[in-house]
């Protein structure tokens, strides 16, 4: 073992093997949670036509450019933070690879490795002057990558992030340990920590918490002066400010999100000071219990687990209170430095995840305690090493066969077994769904996207694992279980009502989700356009004009609103009232078939027969068809053009059925 441990490229290859033991089978997996927002995870479909559902990463290498002026993510128009150095890797990958999420995953899995690697020197580096630094380094990385609590953050694909501004806030910390570590000091190492440092923002703005982290190692381990220690903290801010404004030169998109009360109840809810602070108790209860007992582990947490309605006795409140004053007391009574270190570097990293300084989307996140797990990894060695008379210097393999090293190995195994099962839960979005649910029944935020999955399938026609009845049954209740959470899933009612309204033949009871849904959201174009089909089915044609019209003027790309609105129009033969809104789809929606045509169908009813004619033409170059050919063929003929007669005869020979 001190042979490898002493060789940093068998280090490295000890580290890489056990990151593929605990997560090797996370390789076979698929696209899963939010992976859409950072590569391309739709797939063609025979018969349709294909667009990629992210077009900064389909673009590949050329596109690096754009990806650098874009937000990372992107939803019904609005661009999510800033990440460029995350896509501009998914858009190397997808030009090399393609859309191959295996390759995505194996990354992931050796980023994992590198990261926990560069701990392991870290930490031999901040232990310098302590004679046991090699297994104490050993024993807190290979806690560190065995921990389930990073399964989230190695599984998803979109946790690139996350791992890459780690990855970058330690190379960062490496490099201004080896600027202080050499006698002579080279100023290259100050400048590679710059370079890593800017990059870790360019990844995700968590990476800011090196900021303070870096100034509590060389505060603990590394003799700076004052004068020093200022200018390290200085670099910190300038390169932060640097970072804000490079941001507001590089990208000129707008950014917003709608944040529900399921995603954190402190959106929607005003607390006192004193709740606030129970609120923020508990979430950090809750990370500290995960931390020692890692189960279940869930996807998504929200307001369904977390609640504004809190006590001094709630068990996560006591457990954080209790933890802070025994880790306190610890510190003091045993003056572990080490100890010490690793508690004040937890408490760092998880103060802003708290929720007492801002709401966290979710409340709660396994990913987001990446960082924060060193601290707590830092913690538990120095508690489990002191148990040791004397520390050893040296560790062997059959250390881990006696005590208190023993006990370590058996929890490792446990580590070892649900990590594996977890990364099958990962496999997909609805294994994810569905695995998650039955440990968060009442959480809107799961039970919507479960939900949506189902409501999918049936949409879709994927009834291999489960009948249509069976999957209308469990979409329903799972819509319903999210409805109860938050009164304010807009999304959940209308969907309710498609499922009433086009597979149960219930309209009325639809209507009245339809219009729950407009209640909640009034601009919700598609709901309009559901009410205005229960009012068609209904015969109320005045009714149905009026949702379908308030569906095209809230959302003119809603296609279906504008396909319905003209044929109830031409049903009555209203042709000059369907006439201007023809024309306004086909403004919205050129070139398409059935606006076309409807168009040219409008102008010829209305009189005017040559604008309707080319119009008519120009919707048989879209989607040249024999019926299409057959009328121009006759009304040409009846025009006495023997030109186009001629070409619409041939057109119609030839022509398949």
């Amino acid at each position: 073992m001190q042979k490898i441990l002493s060789d940093n490229k068998k280090t490295y290859l000890l580290f890489l093997i056990l990151s593929l033991l605990f997560y090797g089978n996370s390789i076979r997996n698929n696209f899963s949670l939010d992976d859409s927002y950072v590569t391309v995870t739709n797939y063609p479909v025979k018969g349709r036509s294909y667009t990629p559902n992210n077009p900064l990463v389909a673009a590949g290498i050329k596109g690096i450019p754009k990806i650098w002026r874009s937000h990372y993510g992107h939803e019904k128009g609005v661009g999510y933070d800033y990440r460029p150095v995350v896509i501009t890797m998914f858009a190397i990958e997808y030009s090399v690879f393609g859309q191959a999420p295996h390759i995505d995953h194996f990354i992931n899995v050796v980023l994992y490795s590198i990261i926990v690697f560069i701990l392991f020197l870290l930490l031999k580096k901040c232990l310098n002057e302590y004679s046991y630094k090699e297994p104490f380094a050993l024993i807190c990385s290979v806690l560190f990558l065995a921990h389930p609590i990073h399964a989230e953050a190695v599984n998803n694909i979109k946790c690139r992030d996350e791992l890459l501004a780690l990855l970058f806030g330690l190379l960062t910390t490496f490099n201004i340990l080896k600027f202080y570590e050499v006698k002579q000091k080279h100023y290259k190492w100050l400048l590679y920590a710059v370079i890593s440092m800017f990059l870790a923002f360019y990844c995700k703005l968590t990476s800011a918490l090196f900021m303070a982290l870096i100034p509590l190692i060389l505060i603990f381990f590394i003799k700076v002066d004052k004068k020093q220690f200022a200018w390290v903290v200085l670099g910190f801010i300038i390169c932060y400010f640097s970072y804000r404004e490079s941001k507001k030169l590089l990208i000129t998109e707008k950014t917003g999100r709608v944040f529900f009360h399921f995603e954190n109840p402190l959106y929607t809810e005003h607390i006192s000071l004193y709740e606030r602070i129970l609120f923020a108790f508990k979430t950090f209860g809750t990370y500290v219990k995960l931390h020692f007992f890692p189960y279940p582990l869930r996807f998504y947490y929200g307001s369904a687990i977390f609640s504004t309605q809190n006590s001094l006795f709630d068990f996560e409140i006591i457990l954080c209170i209790l933890f802070l004053i025994a880790v306190s007391y610890y510190c003091y009574k045993s003056k572990n430095k080490i100890a010490l270190f690793g508690f004040l570097f937890f408490l760092i990293s998880i103060a802003p995840l708290t929720n007492f300084f801002q709401p966290v989307a979710g409340v709660f996140a396994e990913r987001l305690c990446l960082i924060a797990s060193i601290g707590f990894m830092v913690l538990i060695t120095s508690v489990i090493l002191s148990f040791y008379k004397t520390i050893p210097s040296k560790i062997t393999t059959s250390s881990f066969t006696k005590k208190p090293l023993v006990y370590l190995s058996g929890v490792l195994f446990i580590f070892l077994f649900y990590t594996w099962n977890r990364n099958t839960a990962w496999e997909s979005e609805f294994s994810l769904y569905e695995h998650d649910a039955q440990y968060t029944e009442k959480s809107s935020g799961i039970n919507n996207l479960l939900a949506n999955k189902y409501f999918e399938m049936i949409t879709t026609k994927d009834y291999q694992k489960y009948p249509q009845q069976v999957l209308i049954n469990k979409t329903l209740k799972h819509y319903d279980l999210a409805i109860q959470d938050d009164s304010t899933m807009y999304s959940a009612y209308n969907n309710t009502g498609v499922l009433y309204f086009s597979y149960l033949n219930q309209p009325d009871l639809a209507l009245k989700y339809f219009l729950t849904a407009i209640h909640v959201k009034s601009d919700y174009a598609q709901a309009y356009e559901n009410i205005g089909n229960c009012y068609d089915k209904k015969g109320n044609f005045i009714q149905a004009f009026k949702n379908y019209r308030i569906a095209t003027i809230e959302n003119p790309q809603q296609y279906k609103s504008y396909t319905a609105l003209i044929t109830l129009l031409i049903n009555k033969n209203l042709m000059n009232a369907a006439y201007p809104i023809v024309k306004e789809a086909d403004k919205n929606f050129p070139k398409d078939y059935f606006i076309t045509s409807q168009y040219a169908n409008c102008l010829l009813m209305t009189g005017d027969t040559t604008s309707g004619m080319k119009k008519l033409e120009e919707a048989y170059r879209i989607f040249p068809n024999k019926k299409l050919a057959k009328f121009l063929f006759e009304k040409w003929y009846e025009f006495n053009n023997s030109e186009r007669v001629e070409y619409y005869r041939n057109q119609y020979a030839i022509l398949p059925q």
